[in-house]
């Protein structure tokens, strides 16, 4: 039987190809949409080396994510701030990586350089926190976050990046300056700190 019924619907098929080749009636037809998905990420570098520095700061100072900025560089031998006009700084560089439009948020902890153990008010006479300037961006292009100086804990810049997407995987440099401002006010003993965040966000 299967056998028989296939040689009778190779027959009844042919006939009505022939009939529809005869027949200029109705046809009927759809689509199909075929759709591929890239989602969408960024990353910022797990590691980070020196890329460049100025006014006696060396690449032996940064070490993984910190950098130890010499005293001599921070205070005298009689505790005042060096005063200079130009200030001391590093550039670090990284591999990051983005596909889409973003912003780049920088972060500083302590509003700059703080005295670890010092109160909300330092003693009478003593300075208990320096300047930071901040910087970041993708390298080989103006700076995004350009010239950030914070001036309290938890202060904030973002750089909507907008439709300028870098291709693919790329540098990512964040540099890093210590204004030493004129003052006379001795810099209160002690460890200064402040952390800074770098945040790549995907807008939505």
């Amino acid at each position: 039987m299967k056998s028989t019924f296939a040689l009778v619907g190779a027959a009844a098929l042919a006939a009505l190809s022939s009939a529809a080749s005869a027949d200029s009636g109705p046809t009927d037809s759809t689509e199909v949409a075929i759709i591929g998905t890239a989602e969408a990420f960024c990353s910022l570098p797990s590691t980070w080396q020196v890329a460049s520095s100025t006014n006696n700061v060396t690449a032996s100072q940064f070490s993984g994510h910190t950098w130890s900025i010499p005293g001599s560089l921070f205070a005298d031998t009689a505790g005042n701030a060096v005063q200079s006009t130009a200030e001391v700084a590093i550039r670090v560089r990284g591999q990051a990586a983005c596909n889409t439009t973003h912003t780049i948020t920088v972060t500083s902890a302590n509003g700059g350089l703080k005295a670890v153990a010092a109160g909300s008010t330092p003693p009478n006479g003593f300075e208990t926190k320096r300047r930071m300037t901040y910087n970041a961006n993708w390298r080989d292009q103006n700076w995004g976050v350009f010239n950030f100086i914070p001036t309290s804990e938890g202060d904030s810049t973002t750089y909507n990046h907008g439709a300028t997407v870098p291709p693919g995987n790329r540098q990512f440099d964040v540099r890093m300056g210590l204004l030493r401002d004129p003052t006379n006010a001795p810099m209160l003993a002690g460890t200064y700190t402040d952390q800074l965040t770098i945040t790549i966000s995907i807008p939505g």
